[in-house]
């Protein structure tokens, strides 16, 4: 089981069947990886069966169905699951222009652009760090549908041990991908999961929570990729 979606697998007769939930009213891709002995689908007798799917605001589907091969013989299986939020299929809006994610008429230094040397590469290689002051009102860059927040942490530092301590608000775009602001304050959230939201409306506060050197916030847009992977996509601000 987990937070977002789960897998449920049936066994019955020397047959078992994998259905796929997802528990959350928002898009997200889903992988399941299922090793076996003596099973098979109907189309292969291969060992291994990878299932990625796309899954709809609390649909539930069956994904594989296997058979024995020989009913005289133990059957043997053990699956791996893994998930992100948003489309794997999605195809980014390539002519959207998003507005800076601070208040209109003020500047501030981008500290960390594109293919940035620090920590900007692999899947974060499309994504921009604002140094800001702490509390600085943080306002969405596209409209959207807000999907995830974290506002409880108070710690950060110039470590990858702190990722998991980073604030953040994640929202769904019009095109199934998602933008995502991270290094906020603590309780620095003014949005509520499931609200929607339209570009230029606050919806936090800049911190230095998470894998941060400095005081910033960090935006970038994601598209869902297999096996709980993401890649951030190039972009334009206004």
């Amino acid at each position: 089981m987990d937070d977002w979606a789960c897998v449920e697998k049936i066994e019955k007769n020397q047959q078992v069947s994998y259905w796929l939930y997802n528990k959350k009213p928002f898009v997200v891709t889903v992988t399941l990886e299922v090793d076996t002995s003596n099973l098979k689908t109907s189309a292969t007798n291969q060992r291994q069966h990878i299932v990625s799917q796309v899954l709809q605001g609390h649909q539930r589907i069956k994904v594989l169905e296997l058979q024995p091969i020989n009913i005289h013989r133990k059957i043997w299986y053990d699956e791996s699951f893994y998930w992100t939020p948003g489309n794997m299929l999605a195809v980014h809006q390539g002519d959207i222009i998003y507005q800076y994610p601070y208040a209109q008429g003020e500047h501030f230094p981008i500290v960390q652009g594109f293919g940035g040397r620090y920590s900007h590469s692999g899947a974060s290689k499309y994504a921009v760090d604002f140094a800001m002051p702490i509390g600085t009102p943080i306002y969405a860059a596209r409209a959207g549908v807000v999907i995830d927040l974290v506002e409880q942490h108070t710690r950060g530092g110039a470590n990858r041990k702190y990722a998991k301590y980073a604030n953040y608000v994640v929202i769904l775009h019009a095109d199934d991908t998602t933008g995502e602001y991270y290094h906020l304050k603590q309780h620095g959230v003014v949005v509520t999961l499931g609200e929607r939201v339209s570009a230029g409306q606050k919806i936090g506060y800049s911190g230095n929570t998470g894998f941060s050197s400095l005081p910033h916030l960090h935006f970038a847009v994601y598209h869902a990729k297999p096996f709980g992977k993401y890649q951030s996509l190039p972009f334009e601000f206004e």
